[in-house]
């Protein structure tokens, strides 16, 4: 339960630090989701406690595998990180927006 609130507190942070883009070539050049700062920033601070930082397993699994448990397409990590999974995963709906997990679940994909 301390990880939880440790992890939340996590995400707050991280909210809060969001970079911008402060050139107009980077600001007119769409981006996607694993390309944005945030999105590496996101799995330091809620996933590397439990992932590693190279997300390389710890107390988590190795997210680096060609192959995940529930799954490595979008959708199927966009709801693991959303809703958690049996076994200590924990859900982040009511810490992180939807748009961010899907830019979490993109920056998972391109490791």
């Amino acid at each position: 339960m301390r990880l939880v609130h440790l992890l939340a507190a996590g995400v707050m942070l991280c909210m809060a630090g969001c970079s911008q883009q402060d050139s107009r070539l980077e600001a007119s050049k769409p981006q996607r989701p694993a390309d944005r700062p945030q999105s590496s920033q996101m799995f330091a601070e809620l996933c590397a406690a439990c992932h590693g930082a190279r997300a390389r397993g710890g107390v988590g699994p190795d997210l680096t595998v060609s192959r995940f448990k529930y799954g490595k397409d979008r959708a199927s990590l966009e709801k693991s990180i959303l809703e958690g999974r049996p076994g200590g995963m924990p859900a982040f709906s009511a810490h992180i927006k939807p748009e961010d997990a899907a830019a979490l679940a993109d920056y998972l994909l391109s490791l």
